[in-house]
């Protein structure tokens, strides 16, 4: 067997227990022995000398980097995993390939508060403390994105990815007179059959960028475009799982399996 690690940050690992033992059962089947450690107990020392690989789900960029350093394959690479965790970073980006997404406010003389502006934490994730901004918000640019609101929005696509390639897509639809979309948040979820000119705009980014596994979330709006809306690096599956589809983990685990045997020789 081939070791390896699944990192989380502490704070996350009660609510994602069932998903780490699946990982970690399944893996074997694949002859991979996974362990898990917390972000705030990594001894990079004893990794170098123990384990191959490392599955970083703690959304630290620069743990992946380090972890790279040591010549420890990663999943995701550190430059995928600074893009699903900095929405800022992923926006310049996503505006390097000329693809549409909402407007991103940058300085207080495009703030217009007669307009509806979304604001959500830089590092945000899960729908959590989105918010349209009011006039006695502080505005902190270091730490929120401040962005447009698209009146005519349908709904939230995700697109699933395992090694660069498109396996699966959803729609989350939010409630009438809800902001949010997020299944979390009681958003409905169904299967979003993507178009010809869906795939390209994402295939777009994967040429420019490696995934092993995430998420790449746009906006679904009326008149079929969709606007790029942010990267998700520590992607799960359930939705995926709620609409009946279960092999996305044994996908992720053949890539790890066959990424492992490439780096060996």
């Amino acid at each position: 067997m081939v070791n390896g690690i699944i990192i989380y940050d502490k704070a996350d690992i009660e609510r994602n227990n069932a998903y780490i033992k699946w990982m970690i059962d399944e893996a074997k089947k694949y002859d991979l022995n996974i362990e898990l450690v917390t972000l705030n107990d990594i001894n990079f020392n004893y990794i170098k000398e123990k384990y191959t690989f490392a599955i970083n789900r703690s959304r630290s960029y620069k743990l992946s980097e380090k972890l790279e350093d040591l010549n420890i394959r990663v999943f995701n690479k550190s430059h995928f995993c600074m893009l699903g965790n900095d929405k800022i970073k992923a926006y310049k980006f996503i505006d390097n390939l000329k693809i549409n997404y909402p407007i991103v406010y940058k300085e207080m003389k495009e703030i217009d508060y007669n307009k509806k502006i979304i604001v959500k934490p830089k590092d945000g994730h899960g729908g959590n403390n989105i918010k349209f901004l009011s006039r006695n918000d502080e505005i902190l640019f270091e730490e929120n994105v401040y962005q447009e609101y698209i009146d005519d929005y349908i709904g939230d696509i995700r697109f699933y990815i395992v090694n660069n390639k498109i396996i699966n897509s959803v729609i989350r639809i939010p409630k009438k007179n809800d902001l949010l979309s997020n299944f979390s948040k009681g958003g409905e979820v169904r299967i979003y059959n993507y178009t010809e000119s869906n795939k390209k705009v994402v295939n777009k980014i994967l040429n420019e960028i490696e995934i092993d596994y995430g998420g790449i979330d746009f906006l679904l709006l009326k008149n079929g475009e969709i606007f790029f809306n942010e990267f998700e690096d520590a992607v799960g599956s359930r939705m995926l799982s709620y609409l009946g589809i279960n092999n996305t983990m044994d996908m992720f685990l053949d890539h790890v399996c066959k990424e492992i045997k490439k780096e060996l020789g």
